[in-house]
């Protein structure tokens, strides 16, 4: 049977829609977690091992895509199957996430000039530490070399 155009099927085609875009930034937020730990290694062999504490963000972005996933997938079945209660318990959870996400981002904002001046401060004295020299065969000094050389836009996405 044809479903009849309403402005009740548009806003559930709509929900539908949205809930696929949420589900999309899951899938991103899960391949910048994979792509995290999969490059922590070189992080860690450049920068220190006191950076390791950054590599905790890929888990971070896999749980949090993960979970972003699972809430854009059981809103789309909310919305194709107008399940009243889904809805509201997969709106209820986007809610939580949103005023999480804004109190990350204002605790990241009020404290990043001490967090760069820091992280800057710690990169120098491990520059000084580990730098040899410019034709010296050692890890460091060869990846310190290559980012000046070709400049750190063509370093990182060299590989791609």
């Amino acid at each position: 049977m044809a479903e009849s155009h309403t402005s009740y099927s548009s806003l559930k085609k709509l929900l539908s829609l949205l809930s696929g875009l949420v589900a999309v930034s899951g899938v991103i937020l899960v391949g910048l977690g994979i792509g995290g730990k999969c490059g922590g290694t070189s992080l860690t062999s450049v920068l220190g091992v006191s950076t390791a504490h950054l590599l905790h963000v890929g888990f971070l972005c896999l749980v949090m895509g993960c979970a972003t996933i699972l809430l854009g997938c059981a809103t789309c079945y909310g919305a194709i199957k107008e399940s009243r209660g889904l809805l509201l318990f997969c709106v209820l959870s986007m809610i939580v996430v949103l005023v999480v996400e804004v109190t990350a981002a204002t605790v990241v904002l009020l404290f990043f000039p001490i967090v760069r001046d820091v992280a800057l401060e710690h990169s120098f004295v491990t520059l000084r530490r580990n730098y040899r020299g410019y034709n010296e065969p050692d890890d460091y000094s060869t990846q310190w070399n290559l980012v000046m050389e070709k400049g750190l836009s063509k370093y990182f996405f060299s590989s791609l």
